[in-house]
Parts: C-alpha cells; sequence; structure tokens
C-alpha cells in the first residue's frame, strides 16, 4: 500500500492512499469521523445496503448516516455503486480483503483514532477469577464493536499504523481481614509499566486486563487476601509486548503474616518468585526451598502455572493457558494469574509469578514481575490499587 495521510473534508477525516477520487465536498452532519481508505480492495460478505453514489465521499456519508455500518466498498469505474457493509466487517478486514481494480475499501474508524485518542481497556465489570463475557462496557466509547472475547481474553484489531504509548498496571492483591481487628494486612499495588511501541494496521493484540484478588468470603472472615492478576498485551502467539505485575495478598491479621509486596517493576516475582515467564513457588522460610506443605498458592506466568499446597484448591492458570486466577474455600486469586490464599496470602500473576514465602505462622505472598518491550520506558512498582488498566494512546501515523 503506498503512503497514507490524514485529510479533513467539511467535518470528514479521511486517512488514505493519495487517489484522485474525492472530486467535490459535502458538508457532514454526523460530525467528525475517520475512514482508513485501502485502494483496488473491496470486502465480500457484510454488503447491508447497496445503491449509485456519486463518489467515494457521498458514500462514505451514507454510511455515517446509516444505522449498522461500519465499512464501505466503492466502485469507481462504471456506475460508482457504493456498497455498506455491517458491523461485522471492522473486526473481519484483515484476512477478507480481496484485490479488485476500481474499488476502494474504506473503514470507518472511532473518531479516537487522530493522534492524541485513546482506547482504554476495563475488566468490563467482571470480578474475581475468571474474565468479563460480554463488551457491552464499552457502549460509546472508542472500543464499541472493535473487541471481541476469548474466555475473558479481549481480542483487539489495531486500526492504524503509528507509534503508540501503552501503559499497563497490574491489579492489587485483596486485603487479609479479621473480624475482630482492626490491623487488617494490606494487599501488595499493582506495578505500571509503560513503553512506547510501533503498531501495524490490521495486527491483532491479545488483551488481558488483571483483576483485583478477592478476600474475606462470608464463611472465612479471619482470612488472608487473594493476589492480584497481572495486566497483559502480547501478539497472537502470546509472545508479550507489555506487562504489569499483581500485588501479592496481604496476610491474616493474626501471627506474624505481612501486607502483600507490590507487584515488580522487574521480569521476576518476589518471595521465591517465578522466573523467565514461570509461576512463583511456595516456599519454606526455614529451609529456603520449596514447601508443598504450606496451605498457600504462588502467582502464575505468562509461561507457567501457579505453585500450589492446597488440595482443595486450584493453582492459577498462565497467560498462555487463559489466565484464570486461583480458587480455594477462603479466598480467590483475580483474573490475570493471581493465586488464592488460605493460610498465607496469595501470589500476584504477571510476567513471572509471585511466591510466597514463611512459616505457618509467618510469611509473605510476592507480587508478581513485568515486563516492557517497548521504547521510552518507565517501570513503576506498587503504583496502581484495585483492578488492572491498560490505555492505548495513538501519538503519530
Amino acid at each position: 500500500m503506498k503512503s497514507k495521510m490524514f485529510l479533513w473534508i467539511s467535518g470528514l477525516l479521511f486517512l488514505f492512499t493519495p487517489v484522485r477520487l474525492l472530486q467535490r465536498s459535502e458538508t457532514a452532519t454526523s460530525g467528525s469521523s475517520t475512514f482508513s481508505i485501502t485502494e483496488n480492495h473491496v470486502l465480500k460478505g457484510y454488503v447491508i445496503h447497496k445503491q449509485q453514489s456519486y463518489d467515494f465521499l457521498s458514500c462514505a456519508h451514507l454510511c455515517l448516516t446509516r444505522s449498522g455500518c461500519a465499512s464501505v466498498n466503492y466502485e469507481n469505474v462504471r456506475n460508482g455503486i457504493c456498497e455498506l457493509n455491517g458491523h461485522g466487517s471492522s473486526i473481519c478486514v484483515t484476512n477478507a480483503l480481496i484485490p479488485q481494480p476500481g474499488y476502494f475499501f474504506g473503514l470507518l474508524l472511532p473518531s479516537q483514532i487522530v493522534p492524541g485518542g485513546k482506547y482504554i481497556f476495563t475488566t468490563l465489570g467482571a470480578r474475581g477469577r475468571t474474565g468479563p463475557t460480554s463488551t457491552a462496557g464499552y457502549k460509546g466509547t472508542s472500543l464499541e464493536s472493535q473487541v471481541i472475547l476469548d474466555k475473558g481474553i479481549q481480542i483487539w484489531t489495531v486500526p492504524v499504523t503509528g507509534t503508540y504509548v501503552i501503559e499497563a498496571s497490574g491489579a492489587s492483591g485483596a486485603n487479609g481481614t479479621c473480624a475482630a481487628s482492626l490491623l487488617w494486612k494490606l494487599g501488595g499495588l499493582g506495578a505500571k509499566i509503560t513503553g512506547t511501541f510501533q503498531l501495524v494496521q490490521g495486527t491483532q493484540l491479545k488483551v488481558l486486563v488483571g483483576q483485583e484478588g478477592v478476600g474475606n468470603k462470608p464463611d472465612f472472615p479471619d482470612q488472608p487476601g487473594g493476589g492480584g492478576g497481572g495486566s497483559f498485551v502480547t501478539l497472537m502467539d502470546d509472545s508479550p509486548l507489555i506487562i504489569a505485575g499483581g500485588g501479592g495478598g496481604g496476610g491474616a491479621a493474626r501471627g506474624k503474616f505481612k501486607d502483600g509486596d507490590p507487584g515488580q517493576a522487574t521480569r521476576n516475582g518476589s518471595q521465591c518468585g517465578g522466573t523467565q515467564g514461570s509461576g512463583g513457588q511456595v516456599c519454606n522460610a526455614q529451609t529456603g526451598k520449596r514447601d508443598p506443605s504450606f496451605l498457600a498458592g504462588g502467582g502464575a506466568g505468562v509461561l507457567g502455572n501457579g505453585d500450589s499446597g492446597l488440595p482443595i484448591g486450584e493453582a492459577p492458570l498462565s497467560f498462555r493457558k487463559g489466565g484464570r486466577g486461583g480458587k480455594c474455600p477462603a479466598a480467590d486469586g483475580g483474573f490475570g494469574g493471581g493465586s488464592f490464599a488460605y493460610i498465607l496470602g496469595g501470589g500476584g500473576g504477571g510476567y513471572s509469578g509471585g511466591g510466597v514465602f514463611g512459616t505457618f505462622s509467618e510469611g509473605t505472598a510476592g507480587g508478581g514481575g513485568s515486563y516492557n518491550g517497548g521504547k521510552n520506558q518507565r517501570n513503576e512498582a506498587g503504583a496502581n490499587k484495585g483492578d488492572g488498566k491498560l490505555i492505548i494512546t495513538l501519538l503519530n501515523t
């Protein structure tokens, strides 16, 4: 494809390969919008309306005024036929475009695609160990109709080639609770990782927004907190771009249990944490070695599941296996690899999972590690409270 550029025409912003196509100006009544135009290509199978149109601008204007239109095919060889495509076309463009001389395909992009526009990914209201099941929370935002879900992981297609800043924040671990004391041990805060990336239009990214660990279940009022989930952005083959570690869960008020560690600014998890993408382990502070007899769990990493010493619990899953948080009767881990808690707090999820280091009467849950494959890096440990966040901002094209 030839070089692209932005062009404002009476309220319409066009990103296009320069062609002698826009012959007259029209007033757009639907506000400022953006079209990405691909020359000599057409999209088949999504047409919801078809009619003659004077030029591409008229066809684009028709799309803006027609509910459910997400893209257009414009035939400029014979009759000036305008085809309006439905919303499914906005997700399927990458693999479905067909070379066709004399046609121009125009994809309607959110107005936020202009430099400075933001895409803000959230947990979509999901809580606990499993991810969101609906994208309804993005209605009215730049992500409306732009995200599909795969077992809680969000799939997003880069709308235009350019330089983007990605800011990822891991979730915090849950507080340890004790009904008879105000001296609760606090869950660690999630890491905040920022980098600059060059992304290519049509590239699909997997996005997991970490969820806060769970604590204080009704039947277990005096228990530690589950670990927070990490926040991840990867390519479709799970190669990481940026990952922010989740915080470790806080210990129970009894004994000498401590606050959870924060999500780490470096790749390794803390407190017998994982390395090189592995899950965190549960280790005996007296021997310094892994000890599966402890009723605790380590957080999961991007590649490896978390460690578990609880027969009735479920260890958290790695990002590669879906990122589900750990589970046990007392406290669950957050989506994004956070671990359960039973005696000690749960380790946080991340690039490498946070571990657990202690004994039956004292100890600390570790925070998950982080990863930054971008430029202009800023890596902060323990900077986010609550659920994770993920913001992608277009700098320039």
